[in-house]
């Protein structure tokens, strides 16, 4: 090859000509139709053969010839039927060069026509295959198998083409047809929302947003704007999977059961307490009550009822309605929705101890002396009537008016001031709430557990919970219970405590356990415990009814300690997992809060220092956050701070605070 030679290559997937103005070693200076001059290596030329013109002519002329050139290699590169070649080939599986193929087809051939070939050969993607540079014909089930897969190629692209088109629309809010793949990348997007990078389907939808040239975090807002979900979705339900609608089954089974109750199996031994005055004491937005109390004067001091919802005798074990119940372990509450651990349908009506309804009930009969000291007790199946419903902030109100009351939380204060002085600890820190005015607005609210009102209510769950576990201890049945192990740090009993003490003991506390033996719970200052409560809320305690009640009417036991093994495999990791979707959601809602309150100043506590960055608390929300510690920032726990709110990303769990 020397100056003045014409050759071909690639250029950007486009076969250029071009003629050599000057040889630079194993490399060409070329002059290209584009009116380009560019280094080539030998390696990249596709054809070479010798020009009539020197390379010392006027440019445009250069540029003339190898424009005509290169028309006139497109027009014969058209004409060629590569296809007849490639059967007349294909028959005897014969290989032959570019030029050898071009004097089969053209005869007598010229330059031209050899380059032509060899651009239909280069064009083609089916017929041939170049190997040791002879160019070898594709067996015919390869040919229709690559014309197959060049089909769906093009078919992916066109979709993925049309697919990107309505994406971009959709984010622009704008009209466009809906690809036959909507449904598929809605799931695509659902996906990439819900799992992150982390999910296995993150590439193939990422390349789906590039192609719309839109950002990778773009799915969750594209879900938003096709309706699929809300501004505020609780992406964890979705992570976790859990479920939020009840099967179509167990929905029916639970209005079958409201409409017709089965016969009670517990009925000709149930002790009727219908005509004592019994109460609910609850939240004002309780509507599954699970517990009722009542108080009657003995002449040996008081006769204290705890009674619990009858749900056992409505659900029976291993039926659908209860293998869901089970899964599900517990009833999960978060601001804006609720998680029922049964169907409404029962949970809020035939199950619920409603006001003015007769009810069957499991009830903790507790004789006091005047100190509150236990004199006797017994568990029985039992018939009640709730005469009224009261909420924490009308018994609050009451207590100075009422003498039962009055005495009710007399006894029960009485009760726990005895347990915690057998070694139990009270962590006395509030719980926050959050809810939302008719206009969507959120509101923080900030609730003193240690009201007259809920103290007594929980320390009479505490009671009957302790003597559910002492009377299966005692009697030898088979049941779970709950302990806490001894703190990983030793705990100042001493009060009062300031907030930063609160939070210290807090992360001291050793982990709430459930096993199958009875073990001493160290908080609540008791030998033994478990929960029997809460049995619509909570599967534990269903299970412990149906312990307790199937020892009393001398019945078989429906759990072995295998089976309760068994149970506790599921219903553990659910209520794990229910603690923290509640952490998680409560966070969110509290950052969103916050997000409307940006460049604010706030008030916090340093709760700790930490390498390049202190834990500080929002008191008036209870919320954790993180401050980076600048080199010259010497901050000690206790300290109360100013600090501006800079940034707040509730979706991505993201809060950036200054020092004001």
């Amino acid at each position: 090859m020397e100056a003045g030679y014409l050759v071909e290559f690639f250029d950007q997937r486009r076969i250029l000509c071009g003629i050599v103005l000057e040889l630079k070693g194993e490399r060409l200076h070329v002059l290209a139709q584009t009116n380009r001059e560019l280094t080539l290596a030998r390696k990249r030329v596709l054809h070479a053969c010798p020009s009539p013109l020197s390379p010392q002519l006027p440019r445009q002329q250069l540029l003339a010839h190898l424009e005509e050139t290169a028309r006139k290699r497109e027009a014969l590169k058209d004409s060629i039927q590569l296809e007849e070649l490639w059967e007349l080939l294909a028959q005897e599986n014969q290989a032959l060069s570019a030029r050898e193929m071009a004097d089969l087809w053209f005869g007598e051939v010229t330059a031209d026509q050899e380059a032509a070939l060899e651009r239909a050969l280069l064009a083609d993607r089916f017929l041939f295959k170049y190997k040791e540079n002879l160019w070898v014909p594709n067996p015919p089930e390869m040919v229709a198998q690559l014309r197959e897969n060049f089909q769906r190629e093009e078919e992916r692209l066109q979709e993925m083409e049309a697919a990107a088109l309505w994406l971009k629309a959709v984010w622009d809010r704008e009209k466009a047809p809906e690809p036959q793949s909507a449904p598929y990348l809605v799931e695509l997007l659902r996906h990439m929302a819900v799992f992150g990078p982390e999910g296995q389907e993150y590439a193939q939808g990422k390349a789906y947003l590039e192609k719309a040239r839109l950002p990778a975090d773009a799915s969750f807002q594209l879900l938003v704007r096709l309706g699929v979900f809300q501004e505020d979705e609780n992406l964890d339900l979705h992570r976790l999977e859990v479920p939020q609608e009840f099967s179509p089954e167990n929905r029916d089974q639970a209005v079958h059961l409201c409409r017709h109750p089965p016969a009670d199996p517990y009925a000709a031994r149930r002790l009727d307490l219908t005509s004592r005055r019994c109460f609910t004491i609850d939240g004002e937005r309780t509507r599954d009550f699970d517990d009722a109390l009542s108080l009657e004067e003995t002449p040996t001091g008081w006769l204290l009822g705890v009674h619990i919802a009858a749900v056992s005798s409505l659900v029976q074990p291993h039926t659908p309605l209860d293998q869901e119940a089970q899964e599900r372990a517990t009833s999960i509450y978060l601001p804006e929705m609720r998680l029922p651990m049964l169907p409404e349908e029962i949970s809020e009506n035939i199950l619920s101890l409603l006001a003015g309804e007769e009810r069957p009930a499991l009830s903790f009969l507790v004789s006091l002396s005047p100190d509150a000291e236990i004199l006797d007790w017994e568990i029985r199946p039992s018939q009640i009537r709730v005469s009224q419903r009261l909420t924490y902030q009308e018994v609050d109100g009451l207590l100075g008016q009422d003498p039962l009351l009055a005495n009710l939380s007399r006894l029960t204060e009485l009760l726990k001031e005895r347990r915690l002085a057998q070694g139990g600890y009270e962590l006395k820190l509030p719980e926050v709430w959050v809810n939302f005015t008719p206009q969507g607005e959120i509101q923080v609210t900030v609730e003193d557990q240690e009201t007259p009102a809920r103290s007594l209510v929980a320390e009479a769950m505490v009671l009957a919970n302790w003597l559910s576990a002492r009377f299966l201890v005692e009697q030898k049945i088979p049941a779970i219970y709950r302990s806490q192990p001894e703190p990983r740090e030793p705990i100042n009993r001493e009060e009062p405590k300031r907030l930063l003490e609160l939070y210290r003991d807090r992360r001291r506390l050793s982990r709430v356990v459930m096993d199958l033996e009875p073990q001493p719970h160290w908080g609540l200052g008791l030998d033994q415990y478990t929960l029997a409560t809460s049995p619509i809320r909570r599967y534990l305690d269903l299970v412990t009814h149906r312990q307790l009640l199937a020892f009393l009417h001398e019945a078989p036991l429906p759990y072995t300690p295998e089976d309760l093994g068994r149970i506790l495999a599921i219903i553990e990791p659910a209520m794990r997992r229910a603690g923290f979707l509640k952490t998680r959601r409560l966070r969110y809602w509290l950052l969103k809060y916050l997000a409307a309150r940006v460049g604010q100043k706030k008030e916090a506590l340093v709760l700790e220092a930490l390498p390049h960055r202190y834990r500080l608390l929002f008191p008036d929300i209870h919320l954790e956050v993180f401050l980076p510690a600048a080199a010259t920032t010497k901050l000690t726990p206790g300290d109360l701070v100013l600090v501006r709110l800079e940034k707040v990303n509730p979706r991505e769990d993201q809060i950036k605070i200054s020092l004001a």
